[in-house]
């Protein structure tokens, strides 16, 4: 126990809430609403702090808090859409940082802890194992090759640093997956390591082809990948995809699930056009849709 808490000393002053605010206007307002609150890392003496994505996209004004109650402005330097990771900067400087490790030697069963902001000066602290390493894919059109899924529960807002048994931040805390032996998703830290050097550079991820995005949100089903939702004004609303189209097909080739689909689709350069093919109740309608970088979409 002493360990433990001896462990927390220097990990807690380092993680910070965040106070987003975003414009009605923006797409992702709808879901995610204006005011977001999510916890972050602050990882080295230039103010560098890694988050989940979702909590500052879009966002006008950023607003971190330390443990300590001091409060700074930062500006969202990078939004990896294929990572889900987000690179915030503020301009404070020689703050207490969290070490960042490697995700690469993780194995099963391997100790971690989850540190999470609960409110702006409060932080609390959740151990537990990790219960898998596998792939992983969710409905917005995201995919991840090798996700870290824990026992630990997720005690505040999301974006916090997943912890190994040194003290080395080793994922981003992104999802809550409430199951007993999957308690929270992390995104591994090398994909950060992989694409640092380009955002800390220029900003972005430099000389990584975008993707291309249709914004669908997808159930793999028995006959294929069933529409469940739709980005509004998105590339396949707009080509007239609707709620409830099963996708059989892309660009005549047999869809099996929804992974399937995605590695399809980012063979693929955004801006490019795919034909759906899609079952709408008894009929079979192909239906062109033209791809874009979802980054644009989202600016």
């Amino acid at each position: 126990m002493n360990d433990y808490l001896k462990f927390l000393e220097y990990v807690v002053p380092a993680v910070v809430s965040i106070r987003s605010l975003t414009p009605q206007r923006h797409p992702s307002a709808r879901i995610l609403g204006t005011e977001r609150m999510g916890s972050g890392a602050i990882i080295d003496e230039e103010g560098h702090i890694l988050t989940v994505g979702y909590v500052v996209m879009g966002a006008r004004t950023i607003e971190v808090t330390l443990p300590d109650q001091q409060q700074y402005p930062a500006t969202l330097l990078c939004q990896d859409f294929v990572s889900g990771i987000a690179v915030l900067q503020m301009s404070a400087r020689d703050l207490p940082t969290v070490p960042l490790g490697r995700s690469t030697a993780l194995r099963e069963g391997d100790k971690v802890i989850i540190v999470a902001a609960t409110d702006q000066t409060q932080r609390m602290a959740s151990p537990g194992f990790i219960s898998a390493l596998r792939p992983f894919d969710a409905y917005w059109e995201y995919m991840l090759d090798t996700a870290i899924l824990t026992t630990a529960m997720n005690p505040g807002f999301g974006g916090g640093p997943l912890l190994d048994g040194l003290g080395q931040m080793i994922g981003v805390l992104s999802l809550n997956l409430n199951s007993p032996k999957e308690m929270s998703l992390a995104i591994p830290i090398d994909l950060f390591h992989q694409v640092k050097d380009s955002i800390f550079a220029f900003g972005e991820v430099a000389g990584r082809r975008p993707r291309p995005w249709v914004g669908i949100y997808t159930e793999p089903v028995e006959e294929g990948v069933a529409v469940i939702g739709l980005i509004p004004n998105g590339p396949a609303s707009r080509a007239g995809i609707e709620v409830k189209d099963v996708i059989l097909e892309l660009d005549s080739v047999e869809v099996s699930g929804r992974r399937e689909l995605y590695e399809a689709m980012w063979r693929r350069y955004a801006g490019d056009e795919f034909t759906f093919t899609v079952q709408r109740g008894e009929e079979v309608r192909e239906i062109r849709v033209r791809s874009m970088d979802r980054a644009e979409y989202y600016r």
